[in-house]
């Protein structure tokens, strides 16, 4: 029986089980049942759209849902241009398998550095209540009930792949598995192809915007976890589809197309209508000489970072904490060292941070009050740009005593602002981004205070420090400089000199041009060059390693070189990756 009349048939039986009056209670959950089913098969419209907050519907991404549950059933490489959103869709179709029933069990596996955004963006935009492996059942000494517990879970696939969580990953019976930067299991050789081949679901979405990165096997590999067979055996794919000496270069190329349309979606920025869409932005390091207390300060926590460098992780990551602070203001550094010598948690605008390390805490003290003390050349330098920027001005700030002292410096100017920050109420903040939108000029916010909130009425950012972590960059940016925005959007980093901050924009800016790549690029170039380790890691490690300034000047110089190697096999990457799928997967 072909599939239309199949379909007839199934319609015919539906309509006399809905027709019959229920007789007993297995008639009425025999009719549930049966009109879940229908409902299942039904993809006319989305049941998840209701159920998003802070995610504006484009048609591309909903057609790009309908897509994969009507046509590739549910396992698709959804391989859209970089910034147009994939795990957008993801998480759409996630939300959609969960309401018609069709998934209760859903793996997603994502690079470490990212396993708390996706928690995070799973419940508060698509209100997914999603566990993850961060929790301390995951680190126990059997983890088997954690990995088996149902619901939603969003896992590092580096944690996922070791041999003690492999086992108990492969045998959970998954409904769905979503693999996020789905390249980094491209290779079969590796230990990460090897455990999404070994796993049990129904429904697989691999997600990434560059399927082939050095040769077309790459590509073979991934649609073989999706659909094996599809493209054959490795030997008949290579004779087919590969030229003779050149891993690259496909040839059969329309005949390759046609396979790879029955499980592969790619919307690019020119088919979405998103080339012209933004307006340009424009971005300034200004670079502030600190005062002498400031650099006294700086320089003895620089010092103490380098004697607690053998340090178990957690002073580490106290260490690294402190410096950041220092970084952002005195009066942050100051409220960490405050708050580490009472042995209590500082405050960022998370509670994920550990206390610095009481070592050498009282001259540290001392050195933070006389900072504190002191008029700060940033806040003053901070007044002279929004002296100068007309309209109205985003400043973020990691650290909430940084925004408490740019609040009293703000009030003495008399220049109208409102507070933003994670520790306020849903209420509260919307009531602060509507006074930031009717009335006042300047809004303080902090990353997590300013995460899924749309703010493209605004066109300056000030970033009065800057996160380590350069994805954290790129989304404070992405608050204000996304579609919808009518007005060039000017970017100033203020950083104080010899600072890790001047040292972090340098790289980032002169070796990779950040503030011109597109959103999504920063995370695929660091990929590339640091693979697991993360930046800000890599950062903290330069200075707790060098024991002077030639020595540090050199392994950023290190770092540097790296990056700019990453970015041009990037474009590489993406000048191959538009040859080869061009404009035929679009929906």
């Amino acid at each position: 029986m072909d599939e239309r009349k199949h379909q007839e048939e199934r319609e015919r039986v539906s309509s006399r089980v809905f027709s019959a009056p229920p007789g007993s209670l297995a008639d009425v959950e025999l009719c549930v049942a049966a009109w879940r089913l229908k409902l299942t098969e039904q993809f006319d419209e989305l049941l998840c759209l209701p159920l998003l907050r802070g995610v504006q519907r484009l048609d591309y991404q909903v057609e790009t849902v309908l897509k994969v549950l009507r046509l590739l059933r549910g396992r698709a490489l959804l391989a859209d241009e970089v910034g147009l959103g994939k795990t957008i869709e993801a998480s759409m179709l996630i939300q959609e398998m969960r309401l018609r029933g069709m998934a209760s069990r859903v793996l997603v596996l994502v690079p470490s550095a990212l396993v708390g955004q996706w928690t995070e963006e799973l419940r508060e935009k698509f209100q997914i209540p999603a566990r993850s492996t961060e929790e301390p059942a995951f680190r126990a000494r059997d983890p088997a009930a954690a990995w088996h517990a149902p619901g939603v879970l969003v896992a590092s696939l580096h944690m996922a792949k070791l041999e003690r969580h492999a086992r108990f990953v492969a045998e959970t019976p998954w409904d769905l598995v979503a693999v996020d930067e789905a390249h980094h299991v491209k290779n079969r050789a590796t230990a990460g192809w090897r455990l999404v081949n070994q796993l049990k679901s129904r429904f697989l979405l691999l997600i990434t915007a560059t399927p082939v990165e050095t040769e077309l096997e790459e590509l073979y590999n991934l649609i073989t976890l999706l659909k094996p067979g599809q493209l054959s055996t490795p030997a008949d794919f290579k004779r087919r589809f590969v030229s003779a000496g050149d891993p690259l270069n496909p040839k059969n190329r329309e005949r390759l197309r046609a396979l790879l349309s029955e499980v592969m979606v790619r919307n690019t920025r020119a088919r979405a209508g998103l080339s012209v869409a933004l307006p340009p932005r424009f971005a300034r390091t200004l670079v502030v000489e600190p005062t002498p207390a400031e650099l006294a300060l700086y320089q003895a926590i620089v010092e103490e970072v380098r004697r607690g460098a053998p340090a178990p992780a957690s002073t580490r990551r106290g260490l690294r904490f402190l410096m950041e602070a220092a970084g952002s203001s005195p009066h942050a550094a100051l409220h960490t060292l405050l708050r580490s010598a009472s042995e209590q948690r500082p405050e960022e605008d998370s509670s994920t941070q550990v206390p610095a390390p009481a070592t050498g805490t009282p001259r540290l003290l001392e050195l933070a009050q006389a900072a504190a003390a002191a008029p700060s050349r940033k806040t003053a330098r901070l007044l002279d740009v929004l002296a100068q920027s007309p309209g109205k001005v985003v400043v973020f700030s990691r650290f909430k005593a940084t925004l408490e002292a740019l609040s009293h410096a703000l009030q003495a100017r008399g220049l109208s602002f409102v507070s933003f920050h994670g520790g306020m109420s849903g209420p509260e903040k919307d009531q602060a981004v509507q006074a930031f939108r009717e009335q006042a000029r300047v809004l303080l916010a902090t990353e997590v205070g300013g995460e899924g909130r749309n703010l493209q009425f605004a066109n300056v950012l000030v970033n009065f420090d800057l996160p380590w972590n350069p994805m954290k960059i790129e989304q404070r940016i992405g608050r204000l400089h996304r579609i919808g925005q009518q007005h060039e959007v000017h970017i100033f980093s203020l950083c104080n000199a010899h600072s890790a901050e001047e040292r972090i924009l340098d790289v980032l800016d002169r070796r990779i041009h950040l503030f011109e790549l597109v959103v999504g690029e920063v995370d695929l170039i660091l990929g590339r060059a640091l693979g697991e380790k993360e930046f800000d890691e890599r950062v903290f490690d330069i200075y707790a390693s060098t024991r002077d300034e030639p020595a540090l000047h050199q392994e950023f110089e290190a770092l540097a070189e790296e990056l700019a190697r990453a970015r041009r096999g990037y474009e590489q990457v993406k000048a191959l990756d538009e040859k080869l799928f061009a404009e035929d997967f679009e929906t």
